[in-house]
């Protein structure tokens, strides 16, 4: 009984201990993109026993937010004397002597060792009671890239042949790695009587996950002592063991709506990745959406606006577009040799973007008397800018801010400020629908709300609303994107004469935006008597092929008008240019539909320019034969004007059927036989030799009727 309650008086006595530990502390902010002229204070918990309560592989969510907290105010150059410098107050916050900290801020891009590779960084130590006794605590925060082109240029420095390591990266991290090493020498610290809290965002976070991977290989650190936790950081590793369980205590956070963490590529032949693991934020595609939108943004918005003064821009799409830039990069530079290429590699192209971005000016510099037409031409850039967000209803400005936000510390700040760790991140993929083919395509919510239009292979981009997402891959490839807190049906059709094949692939993607399955094709075959409807959203996430029913009937033709597809009555202009084998050559305009179309066309003959004249007025129709083939059936009548010798009218009927091809929305290339109608004693003039050349000859149907054959070729716009 005594045992027991010495026990229970022990565990009430360490409880109020660590309760006590655990202070809120106030801390300055002010960074890249805040814009208030004075640090903004916000609090968090700071609790040194943290240190050893938990191995690092356990995530920690106070430390956490103190790492972001140091790697918001990294971006402030440090100077200890002036009233803003935020990352000195914020060490001062934490109970770091000003004595104890050493920065790394003058960075000098001439120097022949480093070069652009470089980074800045601080370090600091104190004392601390850890939860293992007294312990001293070493500070590692890397600043990320600043405002300058060398670094940018660094960034992009990925590597050739045989690097496993991304070596802008590699480079800088080296050369933290070597001065905390110096750091702990000069003040006698040895690493086993210390505990390490290394943090950074964007190139800094990047450099931080390769200097803390780094220690994993040096017999002085063990990692039971190192709290790395970074923030935005891109891929900096081939390595395929980076996410093996010595590297468990490094903590990547990214935003799945930044690009940033998705560079250098993942997908294909690419293969980067980071070391440690990777926790995504809750997103309008990874939670519920009622509760993001009442609940989630509302409260991480209101920090938020304490940075940046105005509201939070997601995209709202998961890491829908991260993807599809990703996937344009691979497509474009298929691997890291193309990559450097001369003539289409992104790199050197890269390069030249970031010294037009931050160029050097001066008084000395010949670009600086240069510098009021430049502003005059910024004024007109903004108006252009201001026009076009009036006319989009603000969404310009809102993309841009949105561009900003998905990268910002201040967002990754915000979140990490207003949530805990059951809150904040989510596990939970997307996925997105591939359709290759000729089709026409309509997105339904449960509701029966249309969402997103496809037609012609062609995606009609102001018919779609949020949550779904589509981007044009190819001009007969698309995909459509889908989170997983809704369920939705898609519709394909197409008003072929002839089953017309369709490709259907689902690519399911990590909450991070990492590709991790592709599913083998399901073809359909959809046509005028038979549509198909496809399950998608939450389904798709585990699914091993899409769940595709056949619909017809009354259920079928209920779709299309639903959907808006079925576009034969589409009232459209379309030109044409022709030639054929008799040699006549001209063209002119289609006006109506595609059920039902009038023309009218010009032509002359190459072989008598100044002898003859053409106008044909005709009417018609287009059939979708299959897929891409179209059917045109066309009556002429046709004037033909003899300008040799007396000046004749006569009247040719005519008849037309050809097939076209539609690579794209509306080029068609046709070719096709033409009928002109030979009625003697009618219309002779306009078939003697001097006006028309006959190539096929003639196909006699009576002793006064014969046709004029001859084989067509054109396009049409």
């Amino acid at each position: 009984m005594k045992r027991i309650g010495t026990s229970l008086l022990a565990s009430v006595f360490l409880c109020i201990a660590s309760q006590a530990a655990a202070k809120q502390t106030e801390f300055p902010i002010m960074g890249f993109q805040t814009v208030p002229p004075h640090p903004v204070a916000v609090t968090a918990d700071w609790d040194e026993s943290e240190f050893g309560k938990n191995p690092p592989t356990v995530y920690n969510h106070s430390l956490a937010r103190i790492a972001c907290i140091l790697s918001e105010v990294a971006y402030v150059d440090a100077d200890p004397t002036a009233s803003t410098d935020a990352l000195s107050r914020c060490y001062a916050a934490l109970g770091v002597k000003k004595d104890d900290i050493e920065y790394h801020y003058d960075v000098d891009y001439e120097n022949p060792l480093w070069g652009n590779d470089q980074c800045a960084f601080s370090f600091a130590k104190k004392e601390i009671a850890s939860s293992t006794g007294k312990k001293t605590l070493i500070f590692v925060v890397v600043r990320g890239t600043p405002a300058g082109a060398n670094e940018w240029i660094s960034n992009v420095d990925i590597g050739q042949g045989d690097d496993v390591m991304h070596q802008g990266f590699l480079k800088a991290s080296l050369q933290v790695g070597n001065a905390l090493l110096s750091y702990l020498l000069k003040n006698q610290i040895q690493p086993s009587q210390a505990y390490f809290l290394l943090s950074g965002h964007s190139r800094g976070a990047a450099v931080a996950n390769m200097v803390a991977a780094g220690l994993t290989t040096d017999p002085q650190f063990d990692v039971n002592t190192i709290y790395a936790y970074t923030f935005a950081a891109p891929n900096v590793t081939t390595d395929e063991h980076a996410q093996d369980e010595k590297f468990n205590f490094i903590w990547n956070v990214i935003n799945a709506e930044d690009i940033v963490p998705t560079v250098p590529l993942a997908r294909d032949n690419w293969k980067y990745r980071k070391y440690g693991h990777t926790l995504t934020l809750v997103n309008a595609w990874n939670t519920d959406l009622a509760t993001y939108e009442n609940e989630y943004y509302p409260k991480m918005n209101e920090y938020y606006q304490l940075f940046l003064k105005r509201d939070y821009a997601p995209f709202k799409l998961g890491p829908f577009i991260p993807i599809q830039i990703t996937r344009f990069l691979s497509h474009f530079n298929k691997d890291v040799n193309r990559y450097y290429g001369k003539i289409l590699g992104l790199h050197n192209k890269a390069v030249g973007i970031f010294n037009k971005l931050f160029p050097s000016v001066n008084d000395d510099d010949p670009e600086f008397a240069d510098q009021a037409t430049n502003e005059e031409s910024d004024s007109f850039t903004d108006t252009i800018i201001n026009w076009l967000d009036s006319t989009t209803g603000g969404l310009v400005n809102y993309a841009t801010d949105a561009f900003v936000d998905m990268h910002a510390n201040e967002s990754y700040l915000a979140w990490m400020l207003a949530f805990d760790e059951t809150t904040l991140f989510s596990e939970v993929g997307s996925t997105q629908l591939l359709l290759k083919g000729s089709f026409e395509c309509a997105v339904f919510s449960t509701d029966g709300e249309l969402l997103a239009q496809i037609k012609d292979s062609r995606i009609i981009y102001k018919s779609i609303r949020l949550p779904i997402a589509s981007v044009q891959i190819k001009s007969n490839l698309l995909t459509i994107g889908f989170p997983a807190n809704a369920d939705f049906t898609v519709a394909v059709y197409r008003g072929s004469l002839l089953p017309t094949p369709v490709a259907v692939q689902i690519e399911q993607y990590s909450a991070s935006g990492l590709l991790v399955e592709t599913t083998a094709k399901q073809r359909i075959y959809p046509h005028k008597g038979i549509a198909y409807t496809i399950k998608a959203g939450k389904i798709l996430l585990n699914a091993e092929q899409a769940d595709i029913a056949k619909i017809s009937g009354a259920e079928k033709r209920q779709t299309v008008k639903d959907g808006k597809m079925g576009h034969t009555w589409d009232f459209s202009v379309v030109p044409e240019f022709n030639v054929d084998t008799n040699g006549h050559f001209g063209g002119g305009v289609h006006v109506g539909t595609q059920a039902i179309f009038g023309s009218v066309l010009m032509t002359n003959n190459a072989y008598s320019l100044t002898k003859s004249f053409v106008l044909a007025q005709g009417i018609g129709t287009q059939q979708n034969l299959i897929g891409p083939v179209m059917w045109d059936i066309e009556a002429f009548c046709k004037l033909t004007w003899s300008l040799d010798g007396d000046i004749g009218l006569d009247i040719v009927p005519s008849f037309r059927t050809t097939v076209s091809f539609k690579p794209r929305h509306r080029v068609q290339f046709f070719a096709g036989p033409v009928f002109d109608f030979h009625i003697a004693d009618y219309n002779d003039a306009a078939f003697s030799k001097d006006v028309t050349k006959r190539t096929m000859g003639t196909i006699a149907f009576s002793d006064t009727v014969s046709a004029v054959p001859s084989i067509q070729f054109g396009i049409r716009l």
